[in-house]
């Protein structure tokens, strides 16, 4: 078995509703969410603190690396270790690039990002920069996860 627990290319379960559904899946077909981000409310079964393991269908704590069960490392649905850091990082560059688009690049949304670069020349985008660097700052780190990682 590998690490994830799929890489054979068998079937797994959803994060948000615990079906089996094909390991490679990136929605999954019985409820529709996104295997790649856990949705801020709960599910069949589970409340908004839990998920369920993508190998074994396991209820288990939201941040839990690992199934106590089957051992297998918890990968769908995790932030990829983006901490405090990343609100600090894509505050400051809004606040200083925020013209340019760089947070919205920083935070994967390339095309609000080129849009920033299209009319960087009116200043608009600087302005808008800037509060969105308060904002971000401002969220909690929870907040800030769940909107944007």
């Amino acid at each position: 078995m590998s690490e994830t627990g799929h890489g054979d290319g068998s079937g797994g379960h959803c994060i948000s509703c615990g079906e089996q559904i094909d390991a490679a899946a990136e929605v999954c077909p019985e409820c529709g969410v996104g295997q790649k981000k856990l949705p801020s409310s709960g599910g069949p079964g589970r409340s908004s603190d839990e998920k369920y393991c993508t190998n074994c269908g396991t209820v288990l704590n939201r941040d839990a690396e690992l199934c106590p069960d089957c051992g297998v490392r918890q990968t769908a649905g995790m932030s990829a270790g983006r901490g405090d850091s990343d609100r600090v990082a894509a505050a400051l560059l809004a606040l200083l690039l925020g013209g340019f688009g760089a947070h919205k690049f920083y935070l994967g949304q390339t095309k609000l990002g080129l849009l920033y670069l299209c009319f960087f020349w009116t200043f608009i985008p600087a302005i808008v920069g800037f509060v969105e660097g308060i904002v971000y700052l401002v969220k909690s780190e929870e907040e800030f996860q769940r909107q944007y990682a």
